[in-house]
Order: structure tokens, then sequence, then C-alpha cells
């Protein structure tokens, strides 16, 4: 079952508001087409019971406290889902969104929108760790871009985020798969000369970008 193009929009944006700052500095980015500044990341994700925090108002321990009754009283509502994993990564509690996120897509596994997040969640767990478990977390957001690409199979991003990943993972034959994905969905796109050239580059066996080095 795909979901909902709207909400997808959405969970894609706060995937490309954690992943921005990483992939800047990397020689493998060629252009999520979007940038943090300016968003909100609870309201991209979409969370619903959320207030408005002011200087005396909620903390993000309080927002976390209400997603997590919501997620109770929902368990396989997957805006519930996100809303928590959301509301973690937004609060640095990587640990904790991967376990919500993990625990989603058992639960809710047809849904493209929980591993979209959970990639980004790992993409981001990536940075500033030693090259072998940074290898090790790429890998993770390639599977999880990659199940959300499948899933969905119409959003030209995830499939550019799966290569993008699976290329830092140090993975050349799953970012061409993913890369080829994308280019299957959007061969004359914005970024599909870059993704094409990402592409012979693997294949002639360029250097590898999986240290996430410029």
């Amino acid at each position: 079952m795909m979901m909902n193009r709207k909400r997808l929009g959405r969970v894609m944006a706060v995937v490309a508001i954690i992943l921005a700052a990483f992939f800047l500095l990397s020689s493998v980015l060629i252009g999520l087409g979007m940038s943090g500044g300016g968003y909100n990341l609870l309201e991209l994700i979409g969370g619903r019971n959320q207030p408005q925090q002011t200087d005396q108002g909620p903390t993000p321990q309080d927002a976390i406290d209400e997603a997590k009754k919501d997620l109770e009283q929902n368990p396989k509502d997957p805006d519930a889902i996100t809303d928590l994993g959301g509301l973690y990564a937004q609060n640095g509690q990587y640990d904790e969104a991967v376990k919500i996120l993990q625990d989603g897509r058992e639960k809710v596994p047809n849904n493209a929108e929980i591993p979209a997040l959970l990639g980004a969640v790992y993409a981001q767990q990536a940075a500033g760790v030693d090259p072998k478990e940074q290898q090790e977390l790429y890998a993770k957001a390639g599977d999880s871009f990659g199940a959300a690409a499948e899933k969905e199979g119409q959003d030209e991003d995830l499939y550019l985020q799966a290569g993008q990943s699976y290329e830092q993972a140090g993975e050349p034959a799953e970012a061409i798969k993913y890369y080829n994905g994308y280019l299957d969905l959007e061969p004359e796109g914005q970024e599909a000369e870059q993704v094409k050239d990402r592409i012979a580059a693997l294949l002639e066996g360029g250097e590898s970008t999986a240290s996430g080095q410029p």
C-alpha cells in the first residue's frame, strides 16, 4: 500500500533537514533540492499534538511525552510512530528514534515513511563516528531508504538517497542499483547528469567516498 503523497513530501523534507548538514560536506552530494533553513521539524513531520513552544512554554520533553501517549493509544498508527521518532531525532536522541522507528517497521511493514525517516536518522548518526562504524550506519541508511523506495515506488528522492548512502557505505553495486532507479523515474531530471557521472565513476572503480570527506 502506497503512503499518502502529501505526507511523503513532509517526511522527505524532514529527511533533507536531517541530512543536509552532513551531505553538504560530502563529495557524494548531488543535490537534494531542499535545505533546512526556516523549516520547523515538528510541522514537517506532522506533529499533530505539539503546542507552539515559547520561552516559558512546553519543553521538547513535554512534546515527546505527549507523542508517547499518542503512540501508546495508537501503536500501529504510522503518523504516531513518525511523530515520536521525529521528535526524538530533533532532540538528538537518535538511539531512541531508531528504536521507535524499527519497532514501527515491524508493526506497519508496508509503510514507506517510517523507513525513510529511519534512513535519515542512521545517516545522521554516521557523522562523527569512526570510519568502520560510519560505513555500517550508512549501509543501514541505504537499506532503509531502499526499502522505502521500493515500497513507495514513485519517489525519485528515495532512490537518490539510497544510492548516496550506499556509496558512502562503500557498496558500489547497491549504489548503482538505486542511482539507476532514480534515472528510471527521472531520466531527464535535475540531477540526472550528475547521477550518471556518479554511476560512471563507480563503474570505473573511482575513489571511494565512504569516509564522507570532500
